[in-house]
């Protein structure tokens, strides 16, 4: 039948459409761009609760003023950073030639 029938550009439109690519790329991106304007620059975001207790034992009893101490420790996230500005830019990628077929085709 006539309408069984669909072209390649029809296809793709469709699938273009409906796919969850544009959305969650659009996402990804607009995390990373929250991330880096707001709190990239923060110096407490460097800082992490060590909640498991690892580093309480470096710590000597005659310092301690509390019996539940918090122990913040500074983490290098850099490798973090990197791997989260990788995706988010490839996801950038894949949602701006997704729009641009979109828009020329």
């Amino acid at each position: 039948s006539r309408d069984s029938h669909v072209t390649g550009k029809q296809w793709y439109q469709r699938r273009v459409r409906g796919s969850w690519s544009v959305p969650l790329s659009s996402l990804s991106v607009g995390c990373a761009a929250v991330y880096h304007f707001s709190w990239q620059h923060d110096p407490a975001c460097k800082y992490q609760v060590d909640s498991a207790g690892h580093y309480l034992h470096r710590i000597p009893l005659d310092q301690l003023t509390s019996s539940a101490p918090i122990i913040l420790l500074r983490r290098d996230d850099r490798v973090r950073k990197k791997l989260h500005n990788t995706v988010a830019s490839a996801c950038g990628i894949l949602l701006a030639y997704q729009l641009f077929t979109y828009v020329t085709s």
